[in-house]
């Protein structure tokens, strides 16, 4: 049910969306050829325009870079309409940089406290794949308020693992012993596979975890069967929010819907245990610092001369303008986490490489 839950929430569209009329698009189209515009000082026709255009493109890339461009305040409840229904995908957590960036801080908080535990995990989720200060400092707050149920804050400290300031959050609250007891393990789990070799140290001092038997050699694990459906369930508790396969999951590592017509089971488990050693070209890390005190990891989707744009684990695009870059630095090392095998026991491996093998190119 949770990967059929997942799929048909990546694939849903919004209902509510209207269509696009040909004098909004061509109203928009003439804004955008201007050399700058303020929306905020823009004559009430013009703004009921660009309104409509958004409203009936609510949830499109071009939508999120217009609000963003603009910075139109009153798209913030389609945003927090976005930032809910979408949930745990790419587009709430686009809506949630939106919505923080227009100040909307506390709507998103009293969402938070009217949702359900599955769905308030989902937002928690999103905001913490946001990555930002702002972002990281809501969803770590909800990892020791009373009013969050046990299971969204648990999805909280599992998606703060992901990024470099979620990671430093997640370890401060260790070093400062306010770390609940029922997240010491995810968040244990989540830092053990950092990038960054000085965080997975410390962390493994503050809060260790149970050791585990060496693995046997790769070849003799190459020579085992698993369970390709149990398999698919390890794949979504820990490789959906990096990967797709066959649309399902989330796009910012490679696609791994072929992935058994391209790798034995040897070069598969090596690309799990050594994601190091061969970085696929267009998927190189960078570690990117700005003025205002975010650091963001992640791959470069553009770069031009006004500004960075870097997609970030989770999905989320952070544009970062040029004279606000601090510092880019290549990681030299891969974005994926090092050390998975880590986090789940000899069969689950097994299973999920099982899994991936069996996703052979069809026809």
């Amino acid at each position: 049910m949770k990967i059929l839950a997942a799929a048909l929430l990546f694939t849903s569209s919004l209902a509510w969306a209207a269509e696009v009329s040909d004098a909004d698009k061509r109203i928009v189209q003439a804004v955008q050829r201007l050399g700058s515009f303020s929306f905020s000082k823009a004559n009430p026709k013009t703004q009921e325009a660009i309104n409509r255009y958004l409203d009936a493109t609510a949830g499109s890339s071009e939508y999120f870079a217009l609000v963003e461009k603009y910075q139109i305040a009153s798209q913030s409840s389609t945003l927090l309409k976005l930032a809910t229904e979408q949930a745990g995908t790419p587009k709430s957590g686009e809506a949630v940089k939106l919505l923080l960036i227009l100040g909307q801080q506390a709507a998103l908080v009293q969402t938070l406290a009217a949702l359900a535990p599955t769905p308030a995990g989902a937002l928690l989720e999103s905001i913490a794949n946001v990555g930002s200060q702002e972002a990281v400092a809501l969803a770590s707050a909800a990892l020791t308020s009373p009013g969050i149920p046990g299971e969204a804050r648990l999805r909280a400290a599992k998606a703060l693992g992901l990024s470099a300031a979620g990671q430093k959050a997640l370890l401060e609250a260790a070093r400062a012993k306010t770390l609940p007891d029922d997240l010491r393990q995810t968040a244990a789990e989540a830092l053990s596979t950092s990038t960054d070799e000085a965080m997975r140290t410390e962390a493994a001092a503050l809060l260790p975890l149970a050791a585990k038997p060496a693995l046997p050699p790769v070849a003799e694990l190459a020579r085992r069967v698993g369970d390709p459906a149990k398999g698919q369930a390890v794949f979504m508790s820990y490789c959906f929010t990096c990967h797709q396969v066959e649309g399902v999951g989330i796009d910012f590592g490679p696609a791994l819907s072929e992935i058994g017509s391209k790798l034995a089971k040897e070069a598969l488990y090596d690309a799990i245990l050594n994601p190091s050693a061969g970085i696929s070209f267009g998927f190189e890390g960078f570690e990117v610092k700005t003025k205002g005190g975010d650091t963001f990891i992640g791959m470069v989707a553009s770069d031009t001369a006004a500004a960075l744009a870097l997609k970030v684990p989770g999905g989320v695009v952070q544009q970062v303008a040029k004279a606000d870059l601090l510092s880019k630095t290549p990681l030299g090392v891969s974005l994926m986490t090092p050390g998975l095998h880590t986090v789940m026991e000899e069969a689950q491996l097994v299973d999920l490489v099982e899994y991936l093998a069996s996703l052979k190119k069809k026809g």
